[in-house]
């Protein structure tokens, strides 16, 4: 596994990046505005208050809530202001590590559009499938110690892991019959040369076997509890991503009440969840049979 490597910066590069650690960085103490004044101040650009003042705005923060202390906003509130001042520093390298772990719906819609009309690269890791699919262009393949661009999008990737469990289905039972040793040769043709008696089959091929059935047999008791499982969380999966496209077909009506769509946007969050949930579960679960088949 490549743990190293080289990069170049282009000329004129400016690098923000948001993880969910950088909630950190915030002052519980101060206020919204005087993270911004400081900002402004030591970093830039440069801006007077009422400018910032408007452009807290455009991020939920309006009236006495640019001086409330930080220490006393939700999770999502910080990470809104930790948003904020990111944008603020006009990075054309864009990097975020589940920017929407900590946001509610409106916010996360928020995010969805700044993102779209940020003119700068984006660089986006996330779990959040509604996301990915309104804002990102190009997805990227982490397996195996190497990254590569992944010529599809987030339903062919879907496509792509079911091959990846079926192909290890194969090879699991590939190694099944390969435990039960090697195949019987087809008899030789019948001919005029005097019969020969076979020697009988020593002890010790006779235990060999005996021991490989019943490693073989193990095997098939230890990995047949984790095959019904993956079995299951492909079952689960296929149902959720059902429910995902019925749920983001029915947030495209023009119709809905605003009550209507955010509770339509929570299901979808809900579900965009429960599918990471269970894709981990198949790939852990797969990664236990192709061990103890290899044990």
């Amino acid at each position: 596994q490549r743990l190293g490597g080289h990069i170049q910066e282009g000329k004129g590069l400016s690098i923000g990046y948001f993880a969910q650690q950088e909630l950190d960085v915030l002052r519980l103490e101060e206020g919204p505005l005087a993270h911004m004044v400081r900002l402004a101040r030591d970093i830039g650009p440069a801006a007077r208050e009422q400018e910032l003042r408007d452009f807290l705005g455009r991020f939920r923060f309006t009236g006495e809530m640019v001086g409330q202390a930080v220490g006393s906003l939700s999770g999502g509130e910080k990470a809104r202001l930790v948003l904020a001042m990111l944008v603020w520093q006009r990075p054309n390298l864009l990097l975020m590590d589940e920017p929407t772990n900590h946001l509610d719906l409106t916010t996360r819609e928020a995010l969805s559009m700044a993102l779209n009309e940020y003119e700068g690269t984006v660089m986006l890791v996330s779990h959040d499938r509604a996301l990915l699919r309104e804002v990102c262009d190009e997805f990227w393949l982490v397996t195996g110690g190497e990254v590569r661009p992944f010529d599809g999008d987030l339903d062919d990737y879907q496509k792509w892991l079911l091959e990846q469990s079926k192909e290890m289905a194969k090879r699991a039972r590939e190694e099944d019959r390969a435990m039960q040793g090697r195949p019987v040769a087809a008899p030789a043709p019948v001919t005029a040369a005097p019969v020969v008696a076979a020697p009988a089959p020593s002890l010790a091929s006779r235990d060999d076997r005996k021991a490989q059935t019943a490693a073989r047999m193990k095997l098939a008791e230890q990995t047949k509890p984790l095959k019904k499982q993956q079995q299951q969380a492909e079952q689960a999966l296929e149902a959720a991503q059902k429910d995902h496209a019925r749920v983001l077909a029915a947030l495209g009506d023009t119709g809905l009440s605003p009550t209507a769509r955010a509770e339509q946007g929570r299901k979808l969050k809900e579900l965009d969840d429960r599918i990471a949930e269970l894709e981990l579960r198949w790939m852990e679960l797969g990664e236990q049979i192709e061990a103890l088949g290899t044990a």
